[in-house]
């Protein structure tokens, strides 16, 4: 008697479980197959916002002449993105999958996840767009300071790129809702007194410059183009005054010399040769 009653117990208990397994497994293939999709649809979006900085940064490269666009910061970036892009895909098709089963207590902790993914993945994203957006402003600041001196380029294209990457990083944290408020204000003095010190550095690098566009103006007032002048150890007749030095026609070639001449030492005027012409 107790045998049977086992065995009824058990054919029960298996009927169940087969009738339960039954009704879940259309459900089961359902949430596999959504989970493959997902999978494949993740590895596409991915390859696409691959290709998509890719051209972008090229793009972006061709507009600002920089020939090498395979940097660090922009693979870094790059990679974020797309694999933003990735679990974003993954983690939406998993929950859907957990809904379609019945896991409710799955399905509670995937909804807390995804929950918080906006947020995050919009940080993320703004982050690694900083990293893209900071090497095109430092290509941009060192392609328009090209009167500079080389080391004085790259100095400002260096400070306006670590500056954008900063903004972006704090703007990131406080989309993923990180405190941001004392690390913004240590960032800012930072980026002040960084700033500080490269207007220093062109200002004392530009005298030069200042200097001969300052004498390039008075000399064009005193002198002709055409007159034969004697300045520096050089004589010759003046070809053209531009914005920061004369050009003399010697016996020999032309010379370039600095307009600052006309404030630091002597200029003598030899002859006007379009008079002499005459």
């Amino acid at each position: 008697m107790d045998a049977a009653n086992l065995r009824e117990s058990l054919n029960t208990s298996l009927q169940t479980l087969g009738n339960e397994a039954a009704a879940r497994l259309p459900g089961l293939i359902v949430a596999l197959l959504l989970l493959i999709a997902g999978w494949i649809i993740a590895r596409i979006a991915r390859s696409a916002v691959q290709r998509l900085l890719d051209s972008v940064q090229k793009s972006i490269a061709r507009r600002s002449g920089r020939p090498d666009v395979d940097s660090g910061a922009e693979r870094v970036s790059a990679r974020v993105l797309s694999g933003v892009v990735f679990w974003a895909v993954i983690l939406l098709f998993a929950a859907t999958a957990t809904q379609i089963i019945g896991l409710d207590l799955f399905t509670k902790w995937m909804a807390s996840i995804v929950k918080h993914v906006p947020g995050v993945a919009a940080g993320l994203i703004i982050i690694a767009a900083g990293f893209v957006a900071s090497g095109f402003v430092g290509d941009l600041v060192r392609s328009s300071a090209r009167r500079l001196q080389e080391t004085q380029q790259g100095a400002l294209a260096r400070v306006a790129q670590t500056a954008t990457l900063l903004v972006a990083v704090l703007v990131g944290a406080d989309q993923i809702g990180l405190e941001v408020r004392w690390l913004a204000i240590l960032v800012a003095v930072v980026v002040g007194v960084s700033l500080g010190g490269a207007a220093l550095a062109v200002s004392l690098g530009s005298r030069h410059f200042v200097a001969n566009a300052i004498g390039a103006h008075y000399m064009r007032q005193s002198f002709r183009v055409g007159e034969r002048v004697k300045a520096m150890g050089y004589e010759g007749r003046i070809i053209d005054i531009n914005i920061s030095s004369v050009v003399l026609q010697t016996e020999t070639g032309r010379v370039n010399i600095p307009a600052g001449v006309y404030s630091s030492a002597a200029i003598e005027l030899l002859s006007d040769e379009r008079s002499e012409s005459t």
